[in-house]
């Protein structure tokens, strides 16, 4: 018998009373007991009933690296073949039009054995001859080159009772085998399409005259403290994509002096910074939204809470009783006099501050233009805008997968990004990485299907089997993928 180079064969013959090597079994595949069952062609002998058609007891089809092994055991047993007759089996890898035949085995009666040596067939096949009516089993072992369109294929093994050939049989001839790196359908999420709102924030420390409100551009930190507003609202104005919608200042004054003094600080001096930036930049009043805090309590407090000040714990009670704020501050300054100085000079100038917030909204993009926007802007799209950039990519493909990865980390937080971006990484075989994001992408039936299909590539089929048959009626893609796990016979 000669073997073609792409063919390496491993097999061997068992008799009756041989003992039967046992083949392990991969986490896609599992022993079964189905019949082999057959459908004759026209003018063809009557098929063998049920009891005597072969078994497959034990089965080992896996991807191993560039291969594909198919070992399998058949059970011949129940198999009767008269002396001058052949029966035949094939091994086929299939998946839609694209088919692969492997050797086949040639179960001969003894008449048609001695024929068959006689002919020194140069063919690649397994031929044996049927031992009478005792057991009988043989081990059938080939690999053959893996072809990417290989994943997701079915193995099956052709039964041919009549010689009509494989090729003219239908499906009734086909023993199912099992299927090969599993594809398993994953629904992925299209976000509805969103206005998309933004805003940058941050905090000024500007310096003023005592009990004075006009800003002194020039006055000690005040060219580096305005420069950092002034360019925060630059960033949005100068976007030819976003549009401010509106900036609001919030003005903040320390605890020192009465709090009537205070809140008119707190409001006159968010007033010239309003004033002052919407002039310099050329933007209309009616954009700011003003807001004050006569005193900055609450700043106050987290410095204390993190310092190890002496008296701190006392100095807190007073901070988080219900003293109205004058009669508060006299009581910590008269108190602890040499806190208070402390606090006073180290402090209170920082809780003098500006907060402001730049919200701004951003036009939507086309297609190409948000494909642009990918590595550059890519804090600019929104999830529907990722979702169809994605779409422009074969599922599963690098440039596919790398779309949802950036979309999550620009919308780390959002269920349906780490939906998309864990289905990604299903299709590319990472499943700790999947496992990270399914764990944050919500309980929509989606992410309840992707973690189902998690626990399927993992090898947990119980929980996959649960999961699945919950949402069989409500996802397509359920359905679909339990009767994957029935083809597996998990």
């Amino acid at each position: 018998m000669h073997t073609p180079n792409h063919l390496h064969i491993i097999a061997s013959l068992f008799v009756a009373g041989a003992a039967l090597t046992a083949l392990p079994l991969t986490a896609q595949t599992a022993a079964t007991g189905h019949p082999v069952v057959a459908t004759g062609c026209v003018g063809a002998d009557p098929l063998p009933d049920a009891s005597q058609q072969a078994l497959i007891p034990k089965q080992e089809i896996s991807h191993v690296g560039d291969d594909l092994l198919v070992k399998f055991t058949i059970d011949l047993s129940s198999v009767r073949v008269s002396k001058s007759e052949s029966a035949v089996y094939t091994p086929l890898v299939v998946r839609g039009d694209s088919v692969r035949a492997l050797p086949q085995l040639i179960v001969n009666g003894k008449k048609r054995d001695i024929l068959y040596r006689r002919l020194h067939r140069h063919v690649t096949e397994f031929a044996i001859k049927r031992d009478g009516k005792r057991p009988q089993r043989y081990n059938y072992g080939v690999t053959t080159p893996w072809a990417d369109w290989m994943s997701g294929s079915r193995v099956v093994l052709v039964n041919d009772y009549c010689g009509c050939g494989w090729q003219n049989l239908g499906e009734a001839s086909r023993t199912p085998l099992a299927l090969i790196d599993p594809v398993f359908p994953l629904a992925f999420i299209k976000p509805a399409a969103s206005v998309k709102n933004y805003a940058l924030s941050g905090s000024a420390f500007l310096d003023f005259p005592v009990d004075r409100t006009e800003i002194h551009p020039d006055y000690r930190k005040n060219p580096t403290e305005l420069q950092k507003i002034l360019e925060t609202v630059n960033t949005v104005k100068n976007d030819p994509n976003a549009i401010i919608s509106s900036i609001t200042i919030h003005g903040y004054a320390s605890p020192e002096s009465p709090y009537a003094h205070n809140d008119w600080l707190a409001k006159g001096r968010a007033e010239a910074l309003r004033s002052y930036v919407a002039s310099l930049l050329n933007i209309p009043r009616s954009l700011f939204h003003i807001e004050t805090t006569p005193e900055d309590w609450a700043g106050l407090r987290r410095r204390l809470v993190a310092s190890d000040l002496k008296d701190r714990d006392a100095i807190l009670k007073v901070v988080d009783g219900d003293l109205p704020p004058d009669p508060k501050e006299w009581k910590i300054k008269s108190t602890w006099p040499e806190a208070y100085a402390y606090m006073l000079r180290e402090w209170y100038p920082a809780l003098r501050h500006s907060d402001y917030t730049v919200a701004y909204t951003v036009r939507s993009f086309s297609v190409e233009e948000a494909k642009a926007l990918l590595k550059t802007k890519p804090a600019q799209l929104s999830l529907n805008e990722f979702y169809l950039i994605a779409q422009t990519y074969p599922e599963g493909s690098k440039e596919f997968d790398e779309v949802f990865d950036i979309a999550v980390r620009i919308y780390p937080d959002e269920p349906v990004a780490n939906l998309n971006a864990g289905n990604a990484a299903l299709l590319a075989g990472q499943l700790d990485q999947a496992k990270a994001y399914l764990a944050k992408a919500g309980d929509s039936a989606e992410a309840r299907h992707a973690r189902a299909v998690l626990a399927a590539k993992s090898g947990d089929f119980a929980t996959a089997r649960r999961e699945l048959t919950a949402l069989k009626d409500k996802l397509p893609a359920s359905a679909t993928a339990l009767s994957i796990l029935n083809e597996m016979g998990q």
